[in-house]
């Protein structure tokens, strides 16, 4: 049988995060999903769900995520009994998380973005960017300039001494694609 429930939204109010009786970590949250079909005005119905996380998975909720905070959740769905005050029978439905991620840039209390190390890309910002020379394995600006103009003036690259000390046994050259060792 298969029972998996995979969510997209964001959190309703911060995760409450408690212990059990037998010392396990549990947290509980609601998440703001909106449905994929537009209703007769124009509007997405949202649907506002239960979620249950146990263990690790219940610290990192509570520790990373905060109203707000747009994630993805892969959950299993279950039903419970119980009875209420008045002594009515009801049946409770949730979600129990097997996995969460992030999904967009985490606020921290909305002072700025969290390090999540390394889990999110920076901010949409850094697309218009130009790389460093550093990322592109260059030492300084003037080598990846260097390197740039090479396809338009093929005399005009001069090779530093780092890499022209070793001897031509060093390299071997491919002239043919037979030669190729894949």
């Amino acid at each position: 049988m298969l029972n998996s429930c995979d969510f997209q939204g964001r959190f309703a109010a911060d995760p409450e995060l408690r212990t059990t009786q037998t010392g396990k970590q549990v947290a509980s949250f609601r998440m703001a999903v909106d449905r994929d079909m537009v209703d007769a005005n124009g509007h997405r119905p949202t649907d506002w769900l239960t979620f249950t996380a146990w263990g690790k998975t219940a610290e990192f909720v509570s520790k990373y995520f905060r109203k707000g905070s747009a994630a993805v959740v892969h959950s299993r769905c279950q039903t419970r009994q119980y009875e209420d005050k008045n002594g009515n029978n009801r049946t409770a439905i949730e979600f129990v998380v097997d996995n969460i991620y992030f999904a967009g840039p985490k606020q921290d209390n909305q002072q700025g973005t969290v390090d999540d190390g390394g889990t999110n890309p920076p901010p949409a910002t850094y697309r218009n960017q130009q790389p460093q020379p550093q990322q592109m394995g260059f030492a300084t600006q003037s080598q990846r300039q260097q390197w740039q103009g090479a396809a338009d003036h093929p005399g005009n690259v001069q090779v530093s001494q780092s890499f022209s000390q070793g001897s031509d046994d060093d390299f071997s050259v491919l002239d043919d694609a037979d030669d190729l060792p894949f």
